[in-house]
């Protein structure tokens, strides 16, 4: 018994440093663009440490992102999925979030990604650090 209590108390250990390096920022759309492919509320899982980055929006599930980290110290972050347009088809979209830290901005945009569409859908806004 002795050692399974010490086995589950390394494997918290383990697991608390592992989020250690994780920051989660949640961020209101302020200023979005009307055409509804940007999301009222974002929000970001940021690694800074193994340069993970996960998302989530109004819009989708938690999605895997890729991280950059620029050397103002912002986060710019990728991520793809598909959405349904209003007519029923699936739309396969590119997003990038630009979120300065300094400032507590943030700015998204998006892309179609197989469609020659005009439109590049953006919205700007603000973030804080979630709490829970």
């Amino acid at each position: 018994m002795k050692a399974s209590l010490t086995a589950i108390a390394a494997m918290i250990v383990s697991a608390q440093s592992v989020l250690a390096g994780t920051v989660e920022y949640k961020c209101e759309i302020t200023k979005p663009d009307g055409h509804g492919w940007i999301a009222p509320e974002y929000n970001f899982q940021v690694d800074t440490d193994t340069r993970e980055a996960k998302v989530v929006s109004g819009h989708h599930d938690w999605t895997s992102a890729q991280l950059k980290v620029k050397k103002s110290g912002e986060y710019r972050m990728f991520w793809n999925v598909t959405l349904r347009s209003s007519e029923g088809q699936n739309l396969r979209m590119k997003y990038q979030a630009n979120h300065n830290l300094a400032k507590n901005t943030v700015k998204v945009r998006a892309s179609f990604a197989h469609t020659s569409a005009a439109n590049k859908p953006y919205g700007s806004g603000v973030c804080s650090v979630f709490t829970g």
